[in-house]
C-alpha cells in the first residue's frame, strides 16, 4: 500500500472514487454521484492543488497495485484569524480495502503533515452520525466532539442525517 498526495494527473481517478463515495455513502459526503459526474474536471484539480489562497491544500489517497482505494483531504484556512486551523474532508475508503487500516493510515499521515505546519493548532471535520466506524476512528486518534448539526443533509428520499463536528488539538 502506497500514500502519498494526488497531482493534477489523477484528477480522473479521484473523480471515479468520489463518484463512489458519494453514491454509496450519500449520508456522508454532500454532492450527489451524478453532480460530481458534471463537475468540470478543473474543479477536481483545485480540490488537490496549492494555489496563493489556499497553499496548504491537498488530497492525500492509498494506492493499492496503482488503483486509488482510500483519500483524505485537508484544506488549511485562508484568513489571518483562521490560519491555525485545518479542514478535513473526503475521507472514504474503497471496500475491498476495508478492514486493513487504510483510513487511519491516510488520517495518521494527514496528522503529522499538519503538525509540521507552522501555527497549526487546530484540525476539524465533519462526520454523519450514522458514520459509526468513523466516528470511532476519529475518536481513537484523538479527535473530540464539538458540536451536532441537525439535519445536515436532506437525502432524495426526504430524509435528513445529522452530523457530528469534532476537533483535534495539535
Amino acid at each position: 500500500m502506497q500514500i502519498r498526495k494526488l497531482t493534477v494527473a489523477d484528477a480522473a481517478a479521484f473523480r471515479e472514487l468520489r463518484i463512489e463515495m458519494c453514491g454509496r455513502h450519500p449520508e456522508a459526503f454532500g454532492q450527489t454521484p451524478e453532480e460530481v459526474a458534471e463537475m468540470a474536471e478543473d474543479k477536481f484539480v483545485e480540490w488537490m492543488t496549492p494555489s496563493d489562497i489556499f497553499p496548504e491544500r491537498f488530497v492525500l489517497a492509498a494506492l493499492d497495485a496503482d488503483r486509488v482505494v482510500g483519500s483524505v483531504a485537508f484544506r488549511r484556512e485562508d484568513t489571518n484569524k483562521e490560519r491555525h486551523r485545518g479542514w478535513i474532508w473526503s475521507v472514504y475508503t474503497r471496500p475491498e480495502a476495508r478492514g486493513r487500516g487504510v483510513s487511519r493510515q491516510l488520517m495518521t499521515q494527514l496528522i503529522d503533515e499538519a503538525r509540521k505546519m507552522e501555527g497549526m493548532e487546530i484540525l476539524t471535520l465533519v462526520v454523519a452520525l450514522p458514520q459509526t466506524a468513523a466516528r470511532t476512528l476519529y475518536t481513537s486518534l484523538g479527535f473530540f466532539t464539538t458540536g451536532l448539526i441537525m439535519h445536515e443533509y436532506k437525502l432524495p428520499n426526504g430524509r435528513y442525517v445529522d452530523h457530528e463536528e469534532m476537533m483535534l488539538w495539535l
